[in-house]
């Protein structure tokens, strides 16, 4: 998945991204938790997103038919960008509390019998603006 050359030397053992993908799971879903715009359009979010050591899958044939519709039929591709623009800042912070400097996720989006695959280099948050 991801470039884990960003990861502190200082430490006495290196993170593994692997060991982490439980932790990012409950983040995203904290996140669409709170979103109400995503929340109250979704059916199951056990389904929704899943995260794994090899990608973030998302499905979006859990949000209603009325969302779909509005927003996911009309273009595909652009839609699933701008659900990473949407979840970067969350990505962002993760990498920060982990430790990497940097990461390269990968996100595979279904939409049906569509799958899309998409990747995004997320960089730390900076905390201190």
């Amino acid at each position: 998945m991801g470039n884990t050359a960003d990861i502190p030397a200082s430490r006495p053992w290196n993170l593994q991204y692997r060991d982490t993908v439980r932790l990012l799971q409950e983040k995203l879903w904290l996140f669409v938790r709170v979103n109400p715009k995503l929340r109250d359009n979704i059916r199951d979010i056990n389904r929704f997103i899943t995260n794994t050591a090899g990608a973030i899958e998302i499905d979006l044939s859990e949000f209603s038919e009325a969302y779909q519709q509005k927003f996911i039929f009309p273009d595909l591709q652009q839609y699933c960008l701008r659900f990473i623009e949407l979840v970067s800042p969350v990505l962002a912070m993760f990498v920060k509390e982990i430790g990497y400097g940097a990461y390269g996720f990968q996100f595979q989006f279904r939409y049906h019998k569509q799958v899309l695959a998409l990747e995004k280099t997320v960089f730390a948050a900076n905390l201190t603006r």
